[in-house]
């Protein structure tokens, strides 16, 4: 059979299109491959863990109380009918509810770009991402978190499971001998077996855990007996030894 020449035009044209596309999406899979290995190379040189998820070539950082966040990243077609200019965004939020910590973007990037303008695109990202997650209270090292600055701040503290004469007790040492405290509210999410009170102060959070856990240990409380864990701008104080009390309380 002849395939006439117009047809054979169409064939070729048609032909030419798919090799391209596949061509271009492949090309475009490496880009992407590319800028991921950046981002996760910079977030490394910051000091902030990282960790693969299974069958997956995405990761998430880990903060310093080992809370895992989701790092997305994309490549956003600045014009919709075209492939070959896009904007760089970089997502974090958390695995555990998906609450959005910081969102970042680039200027325009062409896709037949080079590996030195991937990797500058990439440490502005992850630089913007960094002060976005700071200033929404995420730590990721132990200096973060010791020096913060001195404002105010609103913190909420939950004392669970031990009773209303230690949950007292406590709030009353902090409110009375812990530096920069301002004031204290109750919170409306109080239960029987937990505490909650709104607490401000100028101190740091890594120093109102460090002195609960000293007012804790001098009414003979070991680290077996109690756990606390702050995230944000929350501290939880848990008793874990049900038969343990605070001695002014027995």
């Amino acid at each position: 059979m002849v395939i006439q020449p117009k047809y054979k035009i169409l064939f070729i044209f048609i032909f030419s299109i798919l090799i391209f596309n596949s061509a271009h999406a492949k090309s475009l899979d490496k880009v992407y491959s590319n800028f991921l290995i950046f981002i996760e190379k910079e977030f490394l040189s910051k000091n902030i863990k990282t960790k693969s998820i299974a069958n997956s070539n995405k990761f998430v950082i880990l903060d310093i109380n080992q809370d895992e966040y989701l790092v997305s990243f994309n490549l956003i077609r600045k014009n919709i009918n075209q492939d070959i200019v896009f904007i760089p965004t970089l997502k974090i939020s958390s695995q555990s509810d998906n609450t959005s910590y910081s969102l970042s973007r680039s200027l325009t990037f062409e896709i037949d770009s080079n590996l030195f303008e991937i990797e500058s695109i990439t440490k502005m990202l992850v630089n913007s991402s960094i002060l976005q997650m700071k200033k929404n209270g995420l730590q990721f090292t132990l200096g973060d978190q010791k020096y913060k600055d001195q404002n105010e701040k609103k913190l909420m503290v939950r004392i669970n499971y031990f009773n209303s004469c230690e949950s007292n007790k406590i709030i009353e040492i902090m409110e009375k001998e812990f530096p920069g405290f301002i004031h204290l509210e109750a919170d409306n999410m109080s239960t029987p077996s937990t505490s909650s009170i709104l607490y401000y102060t100028n101190s740091t959070i890594y120093k109102i855990k460090k002195w609960l856990s000293l007012v804790l240990n001098e009414f003979n409380f070991s680290a077996n007996d109690f756990f606390i864990k702050s995230y944000q701008s929350k501290i939880d104080v848990t008793k874990v030894n049900k038969l343990k009390y605070i001695y002014v309380c027995e």
